[in-house]
């Protein structure tokens, strides 16, 4: 991607209120129901959470806000000036260095057909316990689920949604175990059965160091994430299982790792 491309897609939105102003990615379609964007009829997705985005708001791009501002940022690198939210300045900032990395990776060519070593963790206690599952692009979000539940005290009682990144009470993949999925009737909802780990990498691109989530008992929500540790070509994910004892296995994933207290 290059910087033209960046900052016209990365806008400033100038605000009456709040002593920063914040950035919205132009490109995001805030009718996903991403939490940072709940007006949408607003342009784009606000990066971050620390404020409240005002329809008498002004979007301008960064070198226009250099001129206004009297700054000579003329690209989105280095630390965030005084006047932009820091949180923001550095999603874009990250946002191009996962660009540069996926085009030295081919990831756009090989997204849909790797593997992945999840490792799975409980918040609030990453440190104490964690679970690899190694699963194929073909592994469906009901193996997943299965193997999830079996290091975990979640049962058909408790209702549960696979996300992405760190999306809590909502999701922009809506995936629910099939049991669930019939019992809440909503179309909004997708079956587990349904969708594979390649259809979730080739809607988030999935690759390493990202994360996906998983939350369960919506009154009193909790969360299980899983960051992406090893990106796998098919012959190393089938090499791995061939020479590993797995703790625990569907017909496509299984759990080869684990720390546990």
């Amino acid at each position: 991607m290059t910087d033209t491309d960046t900052t016209d897609r990365f806008v400033i939105e100038v605000s009456q209120v709040g002593t920063v102003d914040h950035i919205v990615d132009l490109e995001a379609d805030s009718a996903d129901g991403s939490p940072y964007a709940p007006r949408q009829d607003l342009p784009g997705e606000k990066l971050c959470d620390r404020s409240t985005r005002s329809p008498a708001s002004e979007y301008i791009t960064l070198r226009d806000y250099a001129d206004w501002r009297g700054f000579d940022k003329t690209a989105f690198e280095g630390d965030a000036p005084d006047e932009v939210c820091s949180y923001c300045w550095t999603a874009v900032v990250e946002h191009a260095k996962r660009g540069e990395q996926h085009e030295r990776d081919d990831v756009d060519d090989r997204i849909g057909t790797v593997g992945y070593r999840l490792r799975w963790k409980q918040k609030g206690r990453a440190r104490e316990e964690w679970y690899d599952i190694v699963v194929r692009p073909e592994t469906t979000i009901t193996e997943l689920d299965r193997l999830v539940c079996r290091f975990t005290t979640l049962d058909d009682l408790h209702l549960r949604m696979y996300g992405l990144e760190d999306e809590y009470m909502d999701s922009t993949l809506n995936v629910i175990p099939d049991q669930q999925f019939t019992e809440v009737r909503d179309p909004s909802y997708t079956n587990a059965s349904e969708v594979t780990i390649a259809d979730v990498a080739e809607r988030a691109t999935l690759w390493d160091g990202d994360k996906l989530s998983m939350v369960y008992d919506f009154g009193t929500p909790s969360r299980y994430y899983c960051i992406v540790k090893e990106v796998y070509d098919p012959g190393e994910i089938e090499k791995l299982l061939e020479e590993r004892d797995p703790i625990a296995a569907t017909e496509t994933a299984a759990i080869i790792n684990e720390k546990r207290p």
